[in-house]
């Protein structure tokens, strides 16, 4: 399996300019990128599957919660204690699934809706001030946090900054909702946590500067603490260093070197027989990886989208 550093010297040499380590070779990165996100987002491969089943530990009383954050898309919700896997409801299907979504409660947790994208772990129990503190030593004065929210149905903003090296930061802007949270500043050294009402909102490395978290919601109050468990296909990772290896599976690489080239027509001035060529065979890698990773190859397997229902 070739690496970063490899697909881009695939593509500039091609271009008969293999050493180049300027603009050119800057497009070729970006390039790659993006087609390894497009390629392994346009569908769900097994070989994207998280590599282990994750808990979500449920709290009564408390419908929602935010997701893994590598997570692009759910497999599967288990409830270990009634053996069942939970459906899912979409939210425009809340009025026929006929959930007593309001004040409705439920021993066992049995439906849930995917309801949006979070940019905070949880929100605050009780309106609370936000609390920064770092990990390992200090940060720069340079170096602040934007935090945006709701107090008393108005959006408010506040920058909690210092005007020397600190460990610690906290506001004075009460916020009864926490929508985001914006590191502002060029060069950061320490991972940071960000905190309300003794909640954990976030916690960010040096080189992290956001996220964003699945947010899942039960149809019905919980009366009672369970654990669900849940598996999922992964988000593809963003190629950085020389030596990183794509998420494809060897033997398919030279479909983002393919389509790097097709990306970058005006620099490659290719011809229509070579971009005929390129489409072709990018056509044949797609469907073989297609048939070889997307649904159940051995004997005895179960077509996809299939779901058994026993007799009764």
């Amino acid at each position: 399996m070739r690496t970063y550093k490899e697909l881009q010297t695939s593509v500039l040499q091609w271009m008969a300019d293999s050493a180049d380590t300027g603009l050119l070779k800057t497009l070729v990165k970006d390039a790659l990128n993006r087609s390894h996100q497009n390629l392994l987002q346009d569908d769900r491969y097994d070989f994207m599957l998280w590599p282990r089943t994750e808990t979500l530990s449920v709290v009564a009383s408390t419908k929602a919660y935010t997701l893994h954050p590598r997570l692009s898309q759910l497999l599967f919700v288990y409830n270990p204690d009634t053996n069942e896997y939970l459906e899912e409801i979409p939210p425009k299907g809340l009025m026929e699934s006929q959930a007593d979504w309001d004040d409705g409660t439920i021993e066992e947790p049995d439906r849930f809706m995917l309801t949006g994208l979070a940019k905070v772990l949880t929100q605050p129990t009780t309106a609370s001030v936000v609390t920064i503190t770092t990990t390992g030593g200090t940060e720069s004065s340079s170096n602040s946090v934007l935090i945006t929210g709701v107090r008393s149905g108005v959006v408010v903003t506040e920058t909690l900054s210092s005007g020397s090296s600190w460990s610690t930061l906290t506001g004075s802007q009460i916020f009864d909702v926490v929508e985001d949270i914006t590191k502002i500043g060029a060069t950061w050294t320490r991972i940071i946590t960000v905190t309300a009402n003794s909640q954990t909102l976030g916690i960010f490395s040096a080189s992290t500067y956001g996220q964003q978290l699945r947010v899942f919601e039960l149809l019905e109050s919980p009366t009672a603490a369970t654990n669900l468990l849940y598996r999922f296909y992964r988000k593809p990772r963003q190629l950085v260093y020389d030596n990183d290896i794509p998420d494809l599976p060897e033997g398919f690489d030279d479909l983002l070197v393919n389509q790097a080239l097709m990306a970058m027509q005006g620099y490659s001035r290719a011809t229509s027989t070579e971009m005929d060529a390129w489409v072709s065979q990018t056509r044949k890698l797609m469907d073989v990886m297609q048939m070889t990773y997307r649904s159940a190859r051995t004997m005895g397997g179960r077509p996809t989208y299939i779901r058994y229902i026993p007799r009764i």
